[in-house]
């Protein structure tokens, strides 16, 4: 049934401002959200190394994605402008529907985590990392909504 329904943004909403713990209550149908659940209703598979956006990843995972000239000024943080263009439009919705962040502009260690999966150089759990995310952007959403 619920497949049927497809994006409701309302429906997301409450989701989302009533999800605490793993769990949402809505209309006496309590959902469970874990790696396991977002798997199965994707149909991602749940395997993989585990990985968070604060997880730290060596330098060296950085120098295929960054150009040359840039290798050297790289920090936590860094302008989008010192990614190769090959890899700008993967990186624009690897931002855009992963990150969540709304800043287009900056890039952080995580996005390059996102980036080695979907180049095949080190997958990651999509799913672990969707459920992290997700539990961390209720908490941000929760603190902001009146």
């Amino acid at each position: 049934m619920v497949a049927r329904v497809q994006y409701h943004h309302e429906l997301a909403r409450l989701f989302v401002l009533h999800l605490h713990n793993g769990q949402t209550t809505l209309s006496s149908v309590t959902f469970t959200l874990t790696p396991k659940s977002i798997s199965l209703a994707n149909e991602i598979p749940n395997v993989r190394e585990r990985w968070n956006k604060r997880q730290k990843i060596d330098k060296e995972h950085y120098e295929p994605y960054i150009k040359p000239s840039y290798l050297r000024q790289l920090s936590r943080v860094f302008p989008f402008r010192y990614l190769k263009n090959s890899y700008a439009p993967l990186m624009k919705l690897i931002m855009k529907y992963f990150s969540c962040e709304g800043q287009f502009c900056r890039l952080y260690a995580y996005h390059i985590i996102l980036l080695m999966h979907f180049t095949r150089v080190r997958m990651m759990n999509l799913p672990y990392f969707m459920c992290q995310n997700f539990e961390k952007m209720t908490t941000l959403v929760q603190q902001k909504t009146p």
